[in-house]
C-alpha cells in the first residue's frame, strides 16, 4: 500500500537509519511497517505513522492526513481551565456516533487505526461536525 507524508518527518526509523520526509513524499508499506528502500521507518499503527503519514491508495492521502491530524492532534480548545481538546458535547457525539473510531475504555478521546484509515467522506463529516479548522502544509 502506498503512503504519503503529510507532516514533516525527521527521525530515526526503527531500522536505525535517519530519515527526513517532507509533505508530499510517498513511501510504501511492507507488512506491518511503513518503509523506504525496504527498510522499516515505523509501524503502520504507531503514533509516528498517524502523525506523519497517511494511506494514499485512493489518491486522497494528503487530505486524509490533514483531516486526521487536525481532528486528532491539533489544539482546538486551548482553555487552560479544563485542559480538554473536546467539549463535553463533542465527546458525547463522538462516543455515540463514531465509536468504531475510538479506543474504548479510557477517559479521554483517543482515535484508533480505523480512524486514520477511514473513508475520506467520513473524515470530512467528522471535521464538519466538530467545526475543525483543517491544518494546511
Amino acid at each position: 500500500m502506498q503512503y504519503v507524508c503529510h507532516q514533516k518527518y525527521r527521525k530515526k526509523g526503527v531500522c536505525g537509519r535517519k530519515y527526513f520526509f517532507k509533505p508530499g513524499d510517498t513511501i510504501e508499506s511492507i507488512g506491518p511497517f511503513i518503509a523506504k528502500d525496504n527498510r522499516a521507518v515505523c509501524s503502520r499503527k504507531s503514533d509516528d505513522a498517524f502523525r506523519h503519514f497517511a494511506r494514499d491508495d485512493d489518491g486522497n492521502g494528503m487530505e486524509r492526513g490533514r483531516l486526521t491530524y487536525s481532528i486528532a492532534y491539533k489544539e482546538r480548545h486551548p482553555n487552560k481551565d479544563n485542559g480538554y481538546r473536546f467539549t463535553p458535547g463533542e465527546i458525547e457525539m463522538l462516543e455515540s456516533e463514531y465509536p468504531q473510531y475510538l479506543i474504548p475504555g479510557i477517559d479521554v478521546i483517543l482515535f484508533n487505526a480505523d480512524f486514520f484509515n477511514a473513508d475520506i467522506g467520513v473524515l470530512r463529516e467528522i471535521k464538519n461536525r466538530l467545526e475543525v479548522t483543517e491544518c494546511m502544509q
